[in-house]
């Protein structure tokens, strides 16, 4: 299958995700679900939502390479945080993907991919579409808590 038809298709399931969905949680298990359907079993997605003090994850698919709590200063996802955008990294056989989520300028969270070499090669397309990914989890937080912030 070409890549940009598979990922037409991906961002088509995930559009409707907010249509089947009433919470943010069940919203964010949506959007891993569908990263899952097309996963082998050594890949994972997850979220972590950014609170006060510390990321908690919220959803995860798959194995789950990253602590359940990880606090603000310690650890990568702080500084993705720092970084404020999509930040990529290959460690051994996997590759990372780590995509942070905002309201305006503040933090909601940040989405976790490990996705192992010989399973799948990210490329600049897969960046473009995990960054509206991103975006789509922005505008769509809004609907379920408007004005929190």
């Amino acid at each position: 299958m070409d890549k940009s038809y598979f990922l037409d298709e991906l961002r088509l399931e995930i559009g409707l995700v907010r249509e089947q969905v009433q919470t943010l949680s069940s919203f964010y298990s949506g959007i891993t679900r569908k990263f899952a359907n097309i996963m082998d079993n050594r890949s994972s997605v997850s979220i972590y939502e950014a609170t006060d003090r510390e990321f908690i994850m919220r959803v995860c698919a798959g194995p789950c390479y990253l602590v359940q709590l990880m606090s603000f200063g310690e650890g990568i996802l702080s500084e993705v945080a720092i970084k404020g955008d999509l930040f990529h990294q290959v460690e051994q056989d996997m590759q990372i993907i780590y995509l942070p989520f905002y309201k305006t300028h503040h933090l909601l969270g940040i989405m976790v991919f490990y996705i192992p070499l010989d399973y799948y090669v990210v490329s600049e397309d897969d960046f473009v579409f995990l960054k509206e990914v991103g975006r789509f989890i922005e505008v769509q937080h809004e609907t379920f808590y408007p004005h929190t912030y």
